[in-house]
């Protein structure tokens, strides 16, 4: 792009960069982020890089030492946090030392965003004034949102973030619904209030401020398994040989095009892990999801979550995969890439049968933070349920009566931590775009009755997330900041031309 850009950049808080998973004080310094600095998108550095180049004090401050510090390692969330606001700060020296005029506005909350014939019209306030000005291109980063809400029945379901808001369950029966990523992260944060964690290398314990405090926490999800332990895999990943973008963009073209889809990715399958395939059998759709997850619902117990936590360790060690996950691995990818194409049918077929199974193999954890469940478990302050697929949650006085399959939970506190739910434009609460007609879910364009002059493109995570549901990943991130920088580029160069 020759021509400098003029680019404001507006954040509610005090620091750019980290975003909401990130962030000092919305996260507890315990939480471990599950992705390993492999993965990481370098930005400017790579985050080993990064690392490399912090001092003693720093390296301390962030609870790690330098022979930590590796390809494979997985870190506190705050310390990515740091990361990504070192690699903003140069972006921006960067970009100003190419000509370019960027100005930060810290402390500036966006209340509406307004499309005109001129341009957009952007509202904002601080804590001291307010105003309004006029962009020639908006882009919509706001993140993750998570507030406080009730659900059908009334019941106050609690945010899991920020985590420092945990602190008020302090002597609580608490229940957590998910178990998953998020979950981890809430447990882990109401154990660090009410307790520490003791690590070496041999053991990880959980010791209590106060004994018989009252404290204690129920993970509640439709099948009651964690997630599995960070299993090896090769990265990059090996392509598949039958289940590719060219071999699915030409199904499109005719019916039945999921069940064509998964017929493609069964045999891919076959020939990567017959054992796995005679067992799950994906080319029946159907009942997919329940024959991937049978073997660990029939065996599901805290010493099998320890037994396999073991497995994978040693694997890892090895650098040996399973083929079935690598293969899976990658066709999530495949399968990103074409899930806007589906029926609202088959979009539904998806989300039960594939998606839970596709999540189970990307969302898999650090060893430490299923060493950290199983200290609380053996501390007698955690235990993992299935509700199944009919469960209910009723208000009973003072607690919250959660009834399913493995029968009546009584708390006195329930947290939300099932993910990032997805959102319309409509939630974003910028009152004007409520209005918004669509956005396009190849170029992320804004359109709507009142169409600006110039660009609006909405990379807001939960608005996304309900066409992609892959994507939550920094590598996603890293796609959808390109994906807005290339509609600016094409629309300058549009105007250049006309």
């Amino acid at each position: 792009m020759s021509s400098p850009l003029t680019i404001h950049i507006f954040e509610r808080e005090r620091e750019i960069g980290p975003g909401m998973p990130y962030r000092n004080g919305v996260n507890h310094p315990q939480m471990l982020a599950n992705i390993g600095s492999r993965e990481i998108p370098p930005v400017v550095e790579s985050l080993e890089a990064f690392l490399l180049q912090s001092n003693a004090a720093t390296l301390v401050e962030f609870g790690i030492t330098r022979a930590e510090i590796g390809p494979e390692a997985f870190y506190p969330r705050v310390v990515l946090g740091r990361y990504f606001i070192a690699q903003i700060a140069a972006l921006i020296a960067k970009a100003r030392g190419r000509g370019h005029s960027v100005e930060v506005r810290s402390r500036h909350t966006v209340v509406d965003v307004e499309p005109t014939k001129l341009g957009t019209r952007v509202k904002w306030e601080t804590p001291h004034e307010r105003g309004t000005e006029t962009f020639n291109h908006v882009i919509l980063a706001t993140g993750h949102q998570w507030r406080d809400r009730k659900d059908n029945s009334g019941v106050q379901l609690h945010s899991p973030w920020p985590a420092e808001s945990l602190r008020r369950f302090i002597g609580c029966a608490v229940g957590l619904l998910g178990s998953s990523l998020t979950a981890i992260d809430a447990a882990v944060a109401l154990a660090s209030f009410q307790g520490r964690f003791e690590e070496n290398e041999n053991q990880v314990r959980w010791v209590p401020h106060a004994p018989d405090a009252g404290f204690t926490m129920v993970m509640m999800s439709r099948r009651g398994v964690l997630p599995d332990a960070d299993w090896y895999y090769p990265h990059p990943l090996p392509p598949l040989s039958l289940f590719t973008h060219e071999a699915l963009s030409e199904l499109v073209k005719h019916d039945n095009f999921l069940i064509n889809c998964q017929s493609v990715l069964a045999k891919e399958l076959e020939a990567l892990d017959p054992a796995y395939a005679a067992r799950t059998r994906p080319a029946q759709l159907e009942g997919f999801a329940q024959r991937h997850f049978a073997d660990r619902l029939s065996t599901n117990s805290w010493e099998d979550v320890r037994s396999d936590l073991s497995l994978a360790k040693a694997k890892r060690a090895a650098k040996i995969s399973e083929p079935w996950r690598v293969g899976l691995l990658a066709a999530h990818e495949v399968y990103q890439g074409i899930v806007q194409h589906l029926t609202p049918e088959d979009r539904a077929l998806f989300d039960r049968e594939l998606l839970p199974v596709f999540s189970d193999v990307y969302a898999s954890v650090p060893h430490r933070s299923i060493e950290r469940m199983l200290a609380l478990h053996d501390a007698g302050v955690l235990e993992l349920v299935r509700l199944g697929e009919d469960y209910t949650i009723a208000a009973e006085g003072q607690t919250v009566r959660i009834t399913g399959a493995s029968g009546t939970i009584t708390v006195e506190h329930l947290i939300d931590a099932r993910g990032q739910r997805p959102a319309d434009l409509t939630e974003l609460m910028f009152p004007t775009l409520r209005d918004a007609a669509d956005l396009d879910p190849e170029t992320l364009l804004v359109s709507g009755p009142h169409q600006a002059a110039g660009t609006i493109t909405c990379v807001a995570i939960p608005v996304v997330l309900k066409r992609n549901p892959f994507v939550q990943g920094l590598e996603n991130a890293e796609a959808l900041g390109r994906r807005a920088a290339q509609n600016i580029a094409d629309a300058i160069a549009f105007c250049s031309q006309a």
